[in-house]
């Protein structure tokens, strides 16, 4: 602690010493008291919150201005598109303060763009130098800079032993008070997303103990609602802090703009708030005399959010479902277009399937009908090994379907049809209503049962634990509303399993399981 405090002084007594000849008499003198009265405050009250900094003092005195002029070694890293571009830097520059924390940054990012070139440039003597140097320099790093750094040494994936990378997360511990309650959300999402090692995981431990403690620092809905969907998921109790700060005391204070969001992010993460009741009454509230006027693909997300969240009424279905509203995005080519209509399908299923005593409209036919597959789609690899497995049970391949499109907006990993005695039984003799095209004349035989094998994997999940993330959620309830008995693969499962018996074993035992829950209702 002592030592770290006299590196603190040095640092702040030399960058006083070089920017003191630019001063006027009266600057010096003034100078001279912030510097003394900083460094006082530093030694007599270390566990106080963070005193204010020499630069923000020194704009309080309005004698000079606190960042320095931008040089041309900024431009040169801003304008650099090529990592050997950044290296070369280190040759023909002298390298201050912020800059080989910019450097590393604009690094990681022309690397996560080219990943095949992240081995060489990371053995690159002139890489090895830069993180020394950074970590030289870290005492006088910026809070913002210092935050991005982290980010981007994660993204750079140093090893577990690297010295840079632990001098930089013990920085941030050191600063954790100082920093903005949005420079905390965004470290807390980077631990959760890019690093897996322990010592990481401790960090993030550590900031979200900060984030619970400091939540009343949130003065703006739009801040609320982005911690939520980024890091909300990782802390229960940080979740509700954040619940009792949006919404239902100040509901005539929140913007309409935010309490979508809110809404979206609930949806998003399938997240019910402890007082469902009157969160939901007051999104009625506010939402139904303005839901028209609003912007229409705003309109389809937050009736599909209150498709996901279980709260959707007739009224609301009918206002998308309607001909004459969703006509504008059938034709429609563009990404958005394409992912409204995906949307307005799981509404149309949602009204289908859950809601019996809805009437009408729905989409036509035409829009129903999923679209083909791109050829080059890509199969990951947890899909190619539960495909093969499932083929090697199956024995034939009219016994089972795999990507298999259905009118409501969902793929199925795999399909499978078995008889009363659990034999499986040829798939296409047979009708299938979920098919949006018909198929099969057959009814089927009494007694059978239809198993629709859903693969969960990492992406499919809030972080760090095994509650489904609402979109799939919604998929699941779907897929069971439409007559299948389903067959959860989750990927922390599969994982464990490391031969082809213990495999089709596993998925043998899943299906005995679902057929049993069946039968015992």
């Amino acid at each position: 602690m002592a030592a770290r405090l006299v590196k603190r002084c040095t640092c702040l007594l030399r960058e006083a010493t070089r920017l003191a000849p630019a001063v006027t008499p009266v600057g010096h003198l003034r100078l001279a008291r912030v510097a003394h009265n900083t460094l006082s405050s530093s030694a007599t009250s270390p566990s106080s919150p963070s005193p204010t900094s020499l630069t923000e003092l020194v704009e309080k005195e309005q004698v000079f201005t606190p960042y320095p002029e931008c040089q041309e070694v900024d431009l040169l890293i801003e304008k650099a598109t090529r990592p050997r571009e950044l290296l070369e830097l280190l040759d023909n520059h002298r390298l201050r303060h912020n800059h080989a924390a910019l450097i590393l940054i604009r690094l990681s990012r022309l690397l996560s763009e080219k990943p095949e070139d992240r081995a060489v440039v990371i053995q690159d003597a002139r890489c090895r130098q830069l993180l020394h140097l950074v970590t030289s320099q870290i005492a006088s790093v910026w809070h913002g800079t210092l935050v991005k750094l982290l980010r981007s040494l994660y993204l750079l994936a140093l090893p577990e032993t690297s010295k840079e990378l632990q001098s930089v997360e013990q920085e941030v511990r050191w600063r954790l008070r100082r920093l903005s309650y949005k420079q905390l959300a965004l470290l807390a999402e980077s631990c959760a997303s890019f690093s897996k090692e322990q010592h990481s995981q401790e960090l993030l431990a550590e900031l979200l103990v900060h984030m619970e403690r400091r939540w009343t620092e949130i003065e703006d809905g739009r801040t609320m609602v982005a911690i939520m969907m980024k890091t909300g998921h990782l802390s229960e109790p940080l979740m509700n802090r954040l619940e009792d700060k949006h919404i239902v005391d100040r509901a005539q204070d929140v913007p309409l703009p935010h309490l979508c969001s809110i809404l979206l992010a609930f949806a998003r993460l399938n997240f019910r708030p402890e007082q469902e009741d009157p969160f939901f009454n007051l999104v009625r509230e506010r939402l139904e005399p303005t839901l028209g006027s609003l912007e229409p693909s705003l309109q389809v997300d937050l009736v599909w959010s209150l498709c996901v969240l279980q709260q959707v009424r007739e009224a609301e279905l009918q206002a998308v479902l309607d001909p004459g509203f969703h006509a504008r995005f059938l034709g429609g080519g563009s990404p958005k277009d394409q992912s409204t209509l995906q949307k307005l399908l799981h509404i149309n299923a949602t009204a289908q399937l859950e809601h019996p005593e809805y009437r009408g409209p729905f989409l036509p036919a035409s829009a129903v009908a999923p679209s083909p597959s791109s050829p080059n789609k890509k199969v990951t690899p947890l899909q190619k090994e539960l495909q093969e497995t499932l083929k090697t049970l199956l024995g034939s391949a009219d016994r089972g379907s795999f990507e298999v499109a259905t009118q409501y907006g969902w793929v199925l990993d795999a399909e499978v049809l078995l008889d009363a005695d659990g034999q499986f039984l040829p798939l296409r003799d047979f009708v299938a209503p979920h098919l949006a095209q018909p198929a099969g004349s057959q009814p089927l035989p009494s007694g059978a049962k239809r198993l629709a094998f859903l693969l969960w994997e990492f992406p499919n999940f809030n972080s760090r634990s095994k509650d489904l993330l609402g979109r799939f959620a919604l998929a699941r309830r779907h897929v069971r509303a439409s007559g299948f008995l389903v067959v959860d693969v989750p990927y922390y499962e599969w994982l464990e399993l490391k031969s082809e018996w213990q495999k089709g074993a596993y998925l043998k035992d899943k299906m005995r399981k679902a057929v049993a829950e069946e039968l015992a209702k």
